[in-house]
């Protein structure tokens, strides 16, 4: 018997399309990876870095689908409602999988349900930085100063919502200080005001300010991260300087479609582990500042779990909707 696309989709709701597949070879025809966000971006090169990487061993093409726009929705309907054959992979990051469906009042699609964690494939590193002109140089000194001025200081994000926003909220609250937060329409107005010292500080991630840290434009003051950046080896985290509570990073990996054999899953998550563990592939994302994050679908499970406890109950509270 021949399995169409919409009978294979029919045979999913009844359960039964998974023994079916798991049987089947994969696989025979070229994969679809669905990036969230336009071309050129951090997200599209590593995408296209790690379909070039496992398209090889897999023996078909892996091609990037970038859809990117409303707060990473459309891309993540599209996968949860594709045929769970395989054929379909989602990059989703701490937007698609905790921030949107914290802030969003109705979703096509169910985060958890929806989806099989795959694999985590990479970290996005965080620095909290300051214009040359504040007169700090450790976290502990900012706060001095932010608390001897409430309000005054000045702190830039890409937009409410953002990974960004929400550390600057969690660090007033771990530290007791008042700052204003200015919230731009992207990265790039935010970190141009930075640069020029419109906004005296921000929590920005690596690869939008190592420039700016390598010329002197901004001054690193602290990884919001359990351990240090390797790429800022002089820079000691937050924790490290006895402030807490304020990590932040922002994560990718890879899920299918719930419904996808486990087979599947399993075989995408070794030749992504694979992938990773090259240290061609790694060098590749080092060069745009990304962390390889090598592992398993559990331990993806459990990050996503672990970061929705930590910043859902934040954005409700502050009452972020899509809407604000």
């Amino acid at each position: 018997m021949t399995l169409t696309r919409r009978s294979l989709a029919a045979l999913a709701a009844t359960g039964l399309a998974a023994p079916a597949l798991a049987q089947a070879p994969w696989p025979t025809r070229p994969i679809r990876w669905i990036v969230p966000y336009a071309p050129g971006g951090g997200s599209d090169f590593l995408a296209r870095s790690l379909a070039a990487a496992i398209s090889g061993p897999l023996g078909q093409a892996v091609t990037v689908d970038n859809r990117p726009g409303g707060a990473t929705i459309p891309a993540s309907e599209a996968t949860a409602r594709a045929a769970p054959d395989g054929y379909t992979l989602l990059s989703a990051d701490l937007t698609a999988l905790v921030i949107t469906p914290a802030m969003a009042r109705r979703l096509p699609y169910d985060p958890i349900r929806d989806f099989k964690p795959v694999a985590p494939i990479a970290r996005f590193p965080f620095v909290l930085v300051v214009h040359p002109s504040l007169p700090v140089r450790t976290g502990p000194e900012l706060v001095e100063w932010a608390r001897a001025r409430p309000g005054a200081l000045n702190v830039g994000s890409p937009g409410v919502g953002t990974p960004s926003h929400l550390v600057t909220e969690r660090f007033m609250r771990a530290t007791g200080t008042q700052v204003a937060h200015v919230a731009y329409r992207g990265g790039a107005p935010a970190v141009q005001d930075l640069v020029s010292g419109v906004v005296q500080a921000m929590f920005i991630d690596y690869a939008s300010g190592a420039p700016h840290i390598a010329s002197g434009n901004v001054r690193a003051i602290g990884i919001p991260a359990p351990q240090r950046l390797g790429l800022l080896p002089d820079v000691p985290t937050l924790a490290e300087q006895g402030l807490t509570g304020s990590d932040i990073y922002s994560w990718q990996g890879v899920v299918v479609p719930a419904a996808t054999p486990d087979a599947i899953a399993g075989r995408l998550q070794r030749e992504l582990d694979r992938a990773l563990r090259t240290e061609e592939v790694a060098a590749r994302l080092r060069s745009i500042s990304l962390e390889p994050l090598p592992g398993t679908g559990a331990e993806f499970a459990a990050l996503i779990a672990s970061e929705t406890a930590v910043w859902a109950p934040l954005i409700r509270e502050l009452g972020i909707t899509l809407d604000s």
